[in-house]
């Protein structure tokens, strides 16, 4: 009985390393990628009306948006796909750029990596417009 625990104990802590170790780099490598962004900030004002597509994505989030810009001012921004695990409460993220005019803004809490890449789709979309 002793010998059948211990195996089972052995079996249970390398798959808890395993799975460990999974998580820890996918988040890695997707914080390399995050970082990896131009995050140049766009100047809204250089950016001729119109309605603008941006997409960006990392190995877990695929962000693709749609931006309409009007006199200088971020009018509007849909987000027409949101792939992601646990980054939904991200899509909130775009009201603040809207209100501010401006992309940097911080990032939801619990959710900083979707709204990184949220970010980053709307800067694309942005730069796509710039005169």
């Amino acid at each position: 009985m002793k010998k059948l625990f211990k195996t089972l104990l052995v079996i249970v802590i390398v798959l808890a390393v395993l799975i460990i170790s999974a998580v820890a780099i996918v988040y890695f490598r997707m914080s390399a990628q995050v970082r990896s962004f131009d995050k140049t900030p766009v100047d809204v004002g250089q950016v001729a009306d119109g309605v603008y597509n941006g997409i960006s994505k990392t190995d877990l989030v695929k962000v693709e948006v749609q931006v309409t810009v009007s006199g200088g001012m971020i009018e509007n921004i849909v987000i027409l796909k949101h792939e992601c695990g646990r980054g939904g409460p991200a899509n909130k993220i775009v009201e603040d750029m809207v209100d501010r005019n401006d992309v940097e803004v911080d990032a939801v809490s619990g959710a900083t990596m979707s709204s990184e890449v949220i970010k980053d789709a709307v800067r694309n979309a942005l730069r796509a417009g710039t005169l």
